[in-house]
């Protein structure tokens, strides 16, 4: 029996929100760059903290490594200004009923 190579998504180009398990929602993480990567037989996301994502942007910029089987959930976004312009709409008083 031979082993199929594991598949992940292409995130070529998109911005990447990442919910880690057992954290709040609004300890997310925003990607850009992001691939995966084997570190020490492990799984990786690896990309780089976006601008707007942090408090002051003190992380923006920086290279990040998230273990793949510690993420919840995750949503691509084709551009930054799509992710800010989508958050912007849940923010919006007038998106709630």
């Amino acid at each position: 029996m031979t082993m199929q190579p594991m598949s992940f998504p292409d995130l070529s180009g998109k911005i990447v929100l990442i919910y880690l398990k057992g954290r709040p929602p609004d300890d997310s993480v925003l990607l850009t760059d992001a691939s995966f990567d084997i570190q020490g037989g492990k799984v990786f996301l690896v990309g780089q903290f976006a601008e707007g994502a942090s408090a002051n942007d003190w992380v923006a910029g920086i290279e990040t490594a998230l273990a793949w089987d510690c993420i919840e959930q995750y949503f691509l976004f084709d551009s930054i200004d799509d992710y800010m312009n989508r958050v912007s709409r849940a923010y919006s008083t007038e998106s709630y009923h």
